[in-house]
């Protein structure tokens, strides 16, 4: 059952709950005090059981004809009064409940329509009534108008509350839905960044060394190869993720620091000597650090390749009390004295770093050392159960 559908059907059953209840209060109820009415009461007959019935049951009409029940049920509450039906019983239930609904129903110049209306019913009444029944005659149609004009605030509080639910819940959605294409955004530019800067650095070994050692040139090509299969194979799995959003097992391993050596031997290969310290060996971490733990040693060790010329680098894995620490330090100038085309690309893989450490609940630190070079330094927290 589609969701519009549970929702009518749920609004059906209230409206015919609520008027089985009216009707017995103001039928049955009505009809057990009439017994004891003294005169000069007209006795309940068929016309008055068939007014209590009308007003009580109109309560049951859909949403959009509520205003047209209540004055059905005024003017059949009017007739009832007006016939000198017993009345010290709650035959007025069913009006004043319509009252409210149709006021809760409608907008604020047709509340004060139907207040209006309640006038003239009761004004003949009035004009009839002895003058000891006067002051109560006078005095029924206020309170109808009273439960109109509850209904009416009622509404409008409702109607506020549905549009502050309706604004929070689109601002949410946007919020997620920026998350997620920062999220991705940050992805594809690993994945890509990577995996393009190592074919750069190989293809130039390549053409340079390819007339003199073709034999280096074979290990650059190949090291190409490996370079654009790793960057497809990594692309593949996060388009396949977003073609199947309610995929639950991945397509392939997720990256993590388990795939740290793997990643500084495809550095290695491209020319730059870097030294691994620590690593991932006994290390139980919750996928989203693990994650992004390994994808700062990757930018990194890109922008290092692409923006400083180091001639070697260094990474530390350090598991401590209660945190992870990972680093990155390099001996070649900081990209802030490179090239400005330089800084622009360093300085859009430092913010999603630093948008990725924060996704994960941690820290980072970046900038020149002062012996020269650049360190990026993210540091993640680690819960009990996790060291």
């Amino acid at each position: 059952m589609s969701t519009h559908l549970a929702t009518r059907h749920y609004e059906w059953t209230a409206r015919l709950i609520a008027a089985g209840v009216l009707e017995l209060i103001g039928v049955g109820v009505t009809a057990a005090a009439a017994h004891n009415e003294p005169a000069p009461f007209r006795p309940l007959d068929a016309a008055g059981y068939a007014l209590l019935v009308i007003a009580s049951g109109a309560v049951a009409a859909p949403r959009r004809w509520l205003p047209a029940a209540f004055l059905v049920a005024l003017a059949a509450t009017a007739a009832y009064q007006g016939l000198a039906y017993p009345t010290h019983a709650p035959y007025f239930v069913g009006v004043l409940a319509c009252a409210y609904a149709a006021g809760s129903a409608g907008d604020r110049r047709r509340s004060a329509l139907l207040a209006v209306l309640i006038l003239p019913a009761y004004g003949v009444l009035a004009l009839r009534a002895a003058l000891a029944d006067l002051p109560g005659d006078l005095l029924f149609p206020i309170v109808i108008a009273i439960a109109l004009a509850i209904g009416q605030v009622v509404g409008e509080q409702r109607a506020a509350a549905e549009r502050s639910l309706s604004e929070a819940r689109a601002a949410e959605t946007r919020r997620q839905l920026t998350e997620e294409r920062l999220r991705i955004a940050r992805e594809l530019h690993d994945v890509i960044s990577h995996g393009i800067a190592m074919i750069n650095v190989q293809a130039g070994v390549a053409a340079h060394v390819m007339a003199e050692r073709p034999e280096q040139a074979r290990e650059a090509l190949l090291a190409i190869k490996g370079a654009s299969h790793d960057a497809l194979r990594d692309l593949r799995g996060i388009l396949g993720l977003l073609r199947e959003p309610d995929q639950t097992e991945p397509r392939a391993p997720l990256a993590g620091l388990a795939q740290l050596p793997a990643l500084v031997q495809s550095v290695r290969d491209a020319g730059l000597r870097v030294e691994l310290a620590g690593g991932a060996d006994g290390l139980s971490l919750p996928a989203s650090i693990d994650l992004a733990a390994y994808r700062v040693v990757q930018e990194a060790l890109t922008n290092v390749i692409r923006h400083a010329p180091a001639s070697s680098a260094r990474v530390t894995v350090d598991r401590r009390p209660g945190q992870l620490l990972v680093a990155v330090e390099d001996d070649g100038r900081s990209p802030a004295t490179a090239t400005g085309e330089a800084r622009r690309g360093a300085g859009h893989g430092l913010t999603g770093i630093r948008e990725r450490v924060r996704a994960a609940g941690g820290t980072v630190d970046a900038g020149p050392r002062p012996e020269g070079g650049f360190l990026v330094r993210a540091t993640f927290p680690l819960e009990a159960k996790e060291r």
